[in-house]
């Protein structure tokens, strides 16, 4: 039994589509993915289970329908699971039509939209086998190893023409029996990017997130809104093999809130510390900055972590309180303030086109954005994927401005229309809270000492620069 796991091409006229391991599967013009590591885990529980599995990331390689086509003939699979998105789902059950039709080869469909609408996929496309619902690692390996389909749970199939639903597999509670990632199924160079040292690479230390925001995906479809974590050694010894095999420089936790439960904060700090993996690599991380406890970001900077992301996502106390976002704008000030004082790097994300959002409560957002004076900020517009409550409520009161076109969904321009904004003038507001940001003389000579002071902050420097061209001045 072979077993192939794909992220399919995402064909498009605009730039390169990033769907694997985001939260916002989205269409940028500078190719910056992010490493597929879920499909990576998958792969590795396979390879564990003495199962032969190839993996094709078919948007890094920058692969075709025609070309992907051919990759998946050269690999000859039995079974082959296809990750899929919202915006690309058209394209991934066109894949895996074509992909069915080389040698009657089993496929199989993983990810949000395909966990959210199973029943409608299966019961229109008859050349698809299965849907993988929700977090799907050990549902691969069930199918791979030859289980009866009718015992795997997290699986919603066809038998004989009929459609089965199994039952929910729940998650996975000991984070530490995963194998660590099969990087060497990848070629590493296609996710690097500028704002890392090469190499670099991407782990994950917890899975789910307690918070219940109404725009984000991931807990209400994959993952659960209970945070499972890993345990200190575990993640070392990943890192440390990463170093070691890789030569790794810098480590991104990519965990949806990382520095948010102090024990498991500073648990890891002193386990990295007592390693002197701080005196190999650099490392970033996720936090959330409704928590202000001083001796997390402390121990963060003193063993190696250099830069954090918060999700603030506005900067209006109505529209934090209408998508149900746990966060205070003073309170957020008060933690970047805390993070400053232990010399690491802020990065703060934004979103705009709320439903029901002034242009008053944008304004709010980007003179939030500048009075906490972080490094970095990420604008995106609103995007409410189906299966959250806010596209749950935007097809009950009607202000989807694309309700079932699924092709719009890439994050490329606004999705609600509730009234108070007109979508061109928000077009221009968005590309205002960019330039408005990073045009800032004091931002700007900031960037330049930094920049002067080594060769890779000059890299990492220069390169966001460039980014920031293409995408808003070019």
């Amino acid at each position: 039994m072979k077993v192939l796991i794909a992220n399919p091409p995402w064909e498009n006229d605009i730039g390169y589509g990033c769907r694997s391991n985001t939260r916002w599967p989205h269409i940028r013009k500078d190719k910056y993915l992010i490493f597929p590591i879920y499909i990576a885990y998958a792969a590795a529980v396979l390879e564990k289970e003495g199962i032969e599995v190839s993996v094709i990331d078919a948007v890094a390689e920058e692969y075709d329908s025609e070309a992907f086509k051919e990759a998946v003939k050269n690999e000859k699979p039995d079974l082959c699971f296809i990750e899929t998105s919202t915006p690309t789902i058209y394209q991934d059950i066109n894949n895996a039509s074509i992909i069915k039709g080389l040698d009657d080869i089993e496929v199989y469909l993983f990810g949000t939209h395909a966990t959210i609408y199973h029943m409608e996929i299966l019961g229109k496309y008859d050349f698809i086998d299965g849907v993988l619902r929700r977090e799907f690692e050990y549902t691969i390996r069930d199918i791979g190893k030859g289980r009866p389909l009718q015992e795997v749970e997290g699986l919603s199939y066809r038998d004989n023409g009929e459609i089965k639903i199994n039952k929910d597999r729940p998650p996975i509670m000991n984070l530490d029996e995963l194998p660590f990632p099969a990087w060497h199924l990848f070629n590493m160079e296609y996710y690097e990017s500028h704002l890392y040292k090469s190499p670099s690479a991407w782990v994950i230390t917890s899975r789910g997130c307690p918070f219940q925001c109404t725009y984000c995906m991931w807990p209400d479809i994959m993952y659960g809104h209970k945070q499972r974590y890993r345990s200190a050694e575990n993640i070392c010894d990943e890192m440390e093999t990463l170093i070691k095999q890789f030569g790794v420089r810098e480590i991104r936790l990519d965990d949806d809130t990382f520095a948010l439960n102090p024990k498991h904060v500073i648990n890891l700090c002193n386990e990295i510390e007592r390693r002197g993996i701080n005196r190999k690599i650099g490392w970033t991380c996720f936090g959330h900055a409704s928590q202000s406890n001083e001796e997390i970001y402390k121990r963060l900077s003193e063993t190696g972590c250099f830069k954090i992301d918060f999700g603030i996502e506005s900067g209006s106390p109505k529209v934090l309180k209408d998508i149900k976002k746990s966060l205070d704008p003073d309170k957020a000030r008060n933690t970047v303030k805390i993070c400053k004082k232990y010399g690491l790097e802020v990065y703060c994300d934004f979103m705009i086109g709320f439903p029901h959002e002034t242009e008053d409560d944008i304004n709010m957002s980007i003179d939030l954005a500048k009075s906490l004076d972080c490094d970095y900020i990420q604008v995106s517009y609103v995007i409410p994927y189906p299966g959250t409550r806010m596209y749950a409520d935007g097809v009950k009161e009607g202000f989807l401005k694309y309700p079932y076109d699924w092709e719009k969904y890439a994050a490329c321009e606004p999705m609600i229309s509730s009234g108070n904004i007109d979508i061109e003038k928000l077009q221009k507001i968005y590309r205002k809270f960019w330039i408005s940001f990073y045009l800032r003389p004091k931002l700007i000579f900031r960037k330049f000492i930094k920049a002067m002071s080594s060769f890779d902050e000059f890299k990492r420097i220069s390169g966001g620069f460039i980014s920031f061209m293409k995408r808003f001045i070019l």
